[in-house]
């Protein structure tokens, strides 16, 4: 009798092995990843073109980035109808923290405002990890075009309505710029680009004679004197560009717009990872990445994920009543 129990619980202790085998095989794969995250190259997709502001501040972080959590960080450019492909891509991933997405003020915040056939919802589809940078948007004009101030340029466009062409790499340039020429009293017509980068790049062609572009692709081009800075739209004037005015500084009183950029992972990712996401952007901006923005003309401000989704929600509020008050409609 006693053999035969020692032969009983040695079967029973074989199964129970077995058993705790399979479960391990078994965990689902969000428990696994948080186990060891990340575990292979994690894709960053830019929803716009390459030399644009959210390429821009996207690969001055890359490197510290990789550095951080042990893995590549591939860029994934994807340019189209001003930033809403990219993240329309990115909602649709899976949700185990290997993609991420940049967030952009006009397909985030402006473009369930202008675009009310989205097929996305940026907070039922996205967890908010923390958001990177804030930005002045510089007024810049052909340097062909005969207008050495702003209102030399309020001048010409008021004597040749809808003759002078004006770009826009996102939704947020073209609302800040029908915003501004509403205010002013004068029509241009609109010329809409893939993003920054290629509208900034029309401007220099003369292509179009006016753009409202971000700091990282403005900046080099206005020193080169290849485009003429006229005025920035934020509350205080840019570090980087100190002789340049302010539009309420000329006149235009209490107008300020800046741009936004963060980072979203698709809806379902774990807390964890995204836990693990902030705590790695939170390095990357306090360390040399972030002195590099900043003398890019980027102020660089993570956030909580909290505070962030917080921020989200606000701006899309303010936004819609911004384009419903002022009649905006997109022709993107």
């Amino acid at each position: 009798m006693k053999q035969y129990r020692n032969k009983k619980f040695s079967i029973t202790t074989k199964i129970l092995i077995i058993l705790n085998l399979l479960l391990i095989v078994l965990i689902p794969n969000s428990q696994a990843i948080e186990i060891a995250y990340p575990n292979k190259p994690i894709r960053l997709i830019v929803p716009f073109p390459p030399g644009g502001g959210t390429d821009i501040v996207s690969r001055i972080m890359q490197p510290s980035l990789q550095s951080i959590l042990g893995q590549p960080i591939l860029i994934d450019n994807r340019g189209g109808a001003q930033g809403i492909l990219g993240t329309s891509i990115a909602a649709k991933a899976n949700p185990d923290g290997h993609t991420i997405v940049v967030a952009e003020i006009g397909a985030t915040a402006i473009a369930p405002a202008t675009q009310p056939h989205l097929n996305f919802n940026i907070i039922k589809n996205f967890s908010a990890i923390s958001q990177l940078i804030e930005q002045p948007y510089i007024v810049v004009i052909h340097p062909s075009l005969n207008a050495k101030s702003l209102g030399d340029f309020i001048k010409i466009a008021q004597s040749k309505p809808n003759t002078l062409n004006f770009g826009s790499g996102n939704i947020t340039a073209h609302v800040a710029q029908e915003l501004f020429y509403q205010t002013a009293k004068i029509k241009l017509t609109h010329i809409p680009y893939k993003g920054s980068g290629p509208s900034v790049t029309a401007a220099i062609s003369g292509e179009v004679q006016s753009v409202f572009a971000g700091p990282g692709a403005a900046i080099p081009q206005i020193k080169a004197n290849k485009l003429r800075a006229l005025a920035v739209t934020t509350a205080r004037r840019s570090p980087q560009l100190p002789e340049i005015m302010t539009l309420s500084e000329q006149g235009f009183s209490g107008f300020s717009i800046s741009g936004w950029y963060g980072l979203m992972a698709p809806i379902g990712t774990t807390q964890k990872i995204i836990n693990s996401l902030n705590s790695a952007v939170k390095i990357v901006l306090s360390g040399e990445a972030g002195k590099i923005l900043r003398d890019r003309g980027y102020e660089p401000i993570p956030t909580t994920p909290e505070d962030f989704t917080v921020f989200l929600k606000s701006e899309i509020e303010r936004w819609s009543k911004v384009v419903k008050d002022n009649g905006i409609k997109s022709d993107e």
